[in-house]
């Protein structure tokens, strides 16, 4: 009678707790993730069908090269909002092995793919508009120094872009695409993403609610509490959000909503949280591209300084704004 009581209490925890497959999934894919997913997809074929895209990354080739980078790597930038491991994909085309080096690093360590960057608004716009543009401001300032030092690091140089500017004026010109068969397109491929995401977030949140009700996570916030608590003075269940990110960063960024509404973090700790987040290891799928085109070392590299970058960055702000 207990064992059928625990699997009934089990079956409703896992569709309507915090982690709920009626509750949290419904409401992140379609309230939260259809509609801004619909606006990026439309602004990447709005850039790419009016030839905007070719042009801004002719134009802006000289600024990219003081990160040692190239119009070349452009596209799978704007792709890592997206996808991150769809742009790690798309730079295997990329043929200077600089540029894709410091472009996987960056895409790895700053960027955050459209899952993640749509949690992160929802919960820096609901700490207000001071937290939202400092996230901005820090986010930002990561990427240009990051890019900078990458470039001073690696040795080398960026090639220089195909064809004379006279040449490129006379082969691309901004023209205004129709808007309809844009948007119909852009609501296709959300519709997709969605299909591909929904799955493997509902196992993820069946798993995640498993390990909650059976105490496990409570048990991982126990093991990690010198870091989470002592180091960063976040709340103990910080440590479920980041373990969730290894997995799918958009898990942990969808914990820490459901947590936020709660009421268990501050303002200041959801902003750390935030940022910490955006620069946290990449997503088992990114990181399975990585292993598979590069060698295994340079994975491995990449992962633990996303790791530091991650810890350092929360700490001091964790200093800065001089939590208890």
């Amino acid at each position: 009678m207990n064992m059928t009581n625990n699997l009934h209490t089990l079956i409703l925890y896992i569709l309507y707790g915090d982690f709920g497959l009626l509750t949290i999934v419904p409401y992140f894919l379609f309230k939260i993730l259809f509609p801004i997913i619909t606006s990026f997809y439309l602004l990447q074929l709005f850039l790419l069908e009016s030839d905007l895209l070719k042009i801004l990354s002719f134009k802006l080739d000289k600024g990219l090269n003081k990160f040692g980078l190239s119009s070349n790597t452009l596209l799978p930038l704007l792709l890592g909002f997206g996808c991150v491991t769809v742009a790690l994909g798309t730079l295997q085309l990329t043929e200077n092995k600089r540029e894709r080096r410091i472009a996987q690093i960056l895409l790895c360590m700053i960027i955050p793919c459209s899952a993640q960057l749509v949690i992160n608004t929802v919960l820096i716009f609901q700490t207000g508009k001071s937290y939202l543009m400092a996230y901005i401001l820090v986010i930002s300032f990561l990427f240009l120094i990051s890019g900078y030092l990458l470039n001073r690091c690696f040795p080398g140089s960026s090639p220089p872009p195909k064809g004379s500017i006279q040449t490129y004026k006379r082969r691309y010109h901004f023209m205004f695409p129709k808007i309809w068969p844009l948007l119909c397109r852009s609501v296709g491929s959300s519709m997709a993403f969605l299909a591909e995401t929904a799955v493997p977030f509902a196992v993820g949140n069946v798993i995640v609610s498993i390990l909650s009700y059976c105490g496990l996570i409570h048990k991982l916030c126990m093991f990690t509490a010198p870091l989470f608590c002592n180091f960063l003075k976040l709340p103990e269940d910080a440590a479920a959000i980041f373990i969730l990110s290894i997995i799918k960063k958009d898990l942990g960024a969808a914990s820490l909503l459901a947590l936020f509404s709660n009421g268990n973090f501050t303002e200041a700790q959801i902003f750390i949280c935030t940022v910490m987040l955006t620069l946290f290891v990449p997503c088992l799928a990114s990181m399975i591209i990585l292993w598979k085109h590069e060698r295994k070392w340079i994975a491995m590299v990449i992962w633990i300084l996303c790791l530091l970058l991650s810890i350092m960055i929360g700490k001091v702000l964790c200093i800065l704004l001089i939590l208890p």
